[in-house]
C-alpha cells in the first residue's frame, strides 16, 4: 500500500505547486507549531471547556463526559461517535488558541468572508473527540471543500482513495448520497461490492501536532487506535470554487429547482466578489514588491 508524504519544511509555493494544484494529500508535521506550545490534551479541554455540551443521538454530553467515554472506549464497546463541536458556535473561546487557523498554508480561504453563512455550504470548523474502536464512514467532503485536519491529541489513521475511484466505492446517485460510500473499508463485503477489490487506498497515521491536507473530491475515512482529539477546518477558494458551485446547485435542487437556482445565484455572486478581492490582494502585493 502506498503512503502519503510527510513534510516538516515546505514553502507555501511548493505546497501549491506540488500538492494543492495536483490534488495530492500531504501531511505537515510541524505547521501547527504556529499555535505555540499548547498541549491540547484531555486535561486542557477538561480545564477550559469541560462543561460545554453537545447533543448526540438525543442525549447531551459535556466535554468531561465525552473524554471519559473516549478514554474507556474499546472496539467491542466504542464510545458514541462522532460527537462534533462547531467551534465558532459551541466553543468560541477555543479560537484564540488556534490563531492563525490557516497555519500559513490553508490560505486563501473564501470561507473567511462573512458572505458565506457559517454551517452552510461546507463552511465549518469542527472539533472531534474519539476513542479506540471509533471509525468514520467512507466519504468525500460535501461541496468539494478541502479538508485540513490537525491531530491535537492521540493518533488517528487515515485511509484515502485519491484520483477517480468512485466506481469502486459505490456512492449514491444524487445529492448528499453521492458523497457517501456504504463500503466498510476494514470489513468490505466483496460479494455485495466486488469492484472494491480494484480500489487503490493509501494510508497514514497522524501523530499529535500533525496536519493532513485532504484535497477536495478525495474519498477518505478514519480509524482511531485510541483516545484522540482532532480539529477540522474546511477551505474553499479559486482552486475548488467551480466544483463547490456545481455542488451547491446539484444538492439544492434535490429540494426544489427554485432553491437550486437561488443558491446557485448566491454562489456565483459570492464567488465573483471573492475572486476579485483575491486578485486585488495579489496585485497589491506585486505592486508593493516592485516599488
Amino acid at each position: 500500500m502506498q503512503t502519503i508524504d510527510k513534510r516538516a519544511h515546505i514553502t507555501y509555493e511548493e505546497f501549491n505547486t506540488q500538492y494543492l494544484k495536483k490534488g495530492i494529500p500531504l501531511v505537515f508535521t510541524t505547521a501547527s507549531r504556529v499555535w505555540g506550545e499548547n498541549n491540547f490534551g484531555p486535561d486542557f479541554f477538561t480545564e477550559h471547556f469541560g462543561e460545554h455540551e453537545m447533543e448526540f443521538e438525543g442525549r447531551k454530553y459535556n466535554v468531561k463526559q465525552i473524554l471519559e467515554l473516549t478514554k474507556n472506549s474499546t472496539p467491542e464497546k466504542p464510545a458514541p461517535y462522532p460527537i462534533s463541536f462547531e467551534i465558532p458556535f459551541d466553543m468560541p473561546g477555543f479560537l484564540k488558541y488556534i490563531d492563525p487557523i490557516h497555519l500559513n498554508y490553508a490560505t486563501p480561504n473564501w470561507f473567511d468572508s462573512n458572505l458565506f453563512p457559517y454551517g452552510k455550504f461546507g463552511k465549518n470548523i469542527n472539533l472531534f473527540f474519539g476513542g479506540q474502536g471509533n471509525q468514520y464512514s467512507l466519504h468525500k467532503d460535501f461541496y468539494h471543500t478541502n479538508a485540513w485536519i490537525t491531530q491535537l491529541y492521540g493518533q488517528k489513521k487515515f485511509i484515502l482513495f485519491p484520483g477517480e475511484q468512485d466506481e469502486f466505492l459505490y456512492p449514491g446517485k444524487t445529492g448528499y448520497t453521492s458523497f457517501l460510500s456504504p463500503v466498510n473499508v476494514l470489513k468490505p463485503d466483496l460479494q455485495k461490492y466486488p469492484r472494491f477489490r480494484q480500489a487503490r487506498p493509501i494510508e497514514v497515521t497522524l501523530q499529535p501536532g500533525e496536519t493532513i491536507f485532504v484535497p477536495n473530491g478525495v474519498w477518505h475515512t478514519t480509524v482511531a487506535p485510541g483516545q484522540n482529539i482532532s480539529l477540522i477546518v474546511d477551505q474553499m477558494n479559486s482552486t475548488n470554487y467551480a466544483a463547490w458551485r456545481k455542488d451547491i446547485y446539484q444538492i439544492s435542487k434535490q429540494k426544489s429547482l427554485v432553491k437550486g437556482i437561488l443558491n446557485y445565484s448566491f454562489a456565483l455572486a459570492a464567488g465573483t466578489i471573492c475572486s476579485v478581492r483575491e486578485k486585488n490582494k495579489v496585485n497589491t502585493k506585486i505592486k508593493y514588491k516592485i516599488s
